[in-house]
């Protein structure tokens, strides 16, 4: 057992465990599944679990609850769900878990203990850790609803919920309760920790609220903490406001393992729900890229969020228009970046050589390269060859 202990808390063993529990979860719940950022706070709070067990198997229990596992108790309560959510995800994973079990017990050789006494060792230990754990997150999940019951927060976040759903909104009573001009335009976005341990996660959010808010010329940004990780976040101006003024952020978000994603600016009550809409979508595919960025607009990946729910055949178009420029060597990356970058501003070749900081020529010459390699010039298929760029660009190059 000591030895099952040692080995269960590496990264291969947790992952394996973390897999095979959120997966049935996932599959048992799929409201949970739906919503971009409460999986990460599930796979965060099952692997903390996890370890916490493991390190405690081989001595006697003390059962303390992970941060990571408060978390998904807040964050759920902050959701509005329901507590029966909370237990299903419990009861659920309590069937992977016996299976995992079993599996680890089938591996065990002649020298071993008898299988069944280490499987009821096994499973006695980690029932009793998922009933003090249950009893436990109730608790947390008790407490923080109830400071949403009492505080102004919960009328506003049901505000907020109200006017995303579509309900009637009376925008001048609204934008007062709000403290927030509705008629102008508004910018929505989603900041989050990518780091589950950051221990100041919530201040470190609504600080890059606030400096967006800066940068886009608005006073203050109007702010829902969707989770424990997760804010959300509306910036208003009298005026269509410039994106791309928020790009020195980048450093920022690195450093604080923040990502950010934005819908694009549109006026009204219509542009305050579609863009909160496309931000979701946005951070969907941040979440799921290979190779994430700071910051993601919607409007550099609203072709990749269309296509999203389909990855195979997504893949095979990817293949098909841009294969010979897929290799992981460093010079047809420059070629993707250039074409890309090209795309971008218009097909303007100045405007290029300025974004990417080299010569007008250097870029004319990676141009020529790309499409001698493509087999056609870029003003071909042109559409489905920046979809695949975007694509290589966030996922990296598919495997034929």
């Amino acid at each position: 057992m000591h030895g099952f202990a040692q080995e269960a808390v590496t990264d291969q063993v947790a992952d394996t465990f973390v897999r095979k529990i959120d997966d049935r979860v996932l599959d048992q719940i799929p409201t949970l599944a739906a919503d971009p950022m409460l999986p990460e706070v599930l796979h965060g709070s099952t692997r903390s679990q996890w370890r916490s067990f493991v390190t405690n198997l081989t001595s006697e229990h003390q059962f303390a609850l992970p941060g990571p596992a408060a978390d998904l108790a807040r964050s759920l309560a902050r959701r509005g769900a329901d507590l029966g959510v909370l237990l299903k995800v419990y009861r659920a994973a309590q069937h992977s878990v016996f299976e995992f079990f079993t599996e680890v017990t089938d591996t065990l050789d002649a020298s071993a203990p008898p299988r069944d006494e280490v499987l009821k060792y096994m499973w006695s230990r980690a029932e009793q850790w998922m009933n003090d754990s249950v009893e436990a997150l109730i608790e947390t999940f008790y407490e923080e609803r109830q400071q949403l019951i009492e505080g102004a927060l919960l009328r506003r976040t049901r505000l907020v919920e109200d006017i995303l759903r579509g309900s009637a909104t009376n925008v001048d009573q609204a934008s007062n309760e709000l403290s927030h001009p509705l008629a102008h335009w508004q910018s929505a976005f989603i900041a989050w920790t990518a780091s589950p341990d950051a221990a100041d996660a919530t201040d470190r959010v609504l600080d890059i609220a606030n400096r967006v808010a800066r940068e886009l010329g608005a006073p203050r940004p109007l702010t829902v903490m969707a989770g424990s990780r997760d804010l959300w976040f509306w910036v208003a101006t009298p005026t269509r406001p410039e994106l791309a003024s928020i790009a020195h952020l980048d450093s920022t978000l690195d450093t604080w393992q923040i990502r950010l994603s934005a819908g694009s600016p549109s006026p009204g009550v219509q542009g305050f729900r579609t863009g909160h809409a496309e931000a979701k979508a946005a951070q969907r595919i941040s979440l799921d890229a290979v190779i994430p960025r700071p910051v993601t607009a919607f409007a550099d990946v609203e072709l990749l969020c269309l296509v999203a729910d389909s990855p195979a055949m997504t893949q095979r178009m990817v293949l098909r228009e841009i294969g010979g420029l897929c290799g992981a060597d460093k010079n047809l990356a420059q070629l993707r970046d250039t074409v890309l970058a090209y795309f971008s501003n218009s097909l303007n070749v100045e405007a290029t050589a300025d974004q990417l900081f080299v010569h007008k020529n250097t870029v004319r010459y990676r141009l020529t390269r790309a499409e001698k390699i493509l087999g056609h010039p870029l003003s071909n298929r042109a559409t489905k060859v920046d979809l695949a760029l975007r694509y290589v660009a966030l996922f990296g190059p598919p495997k034929p």
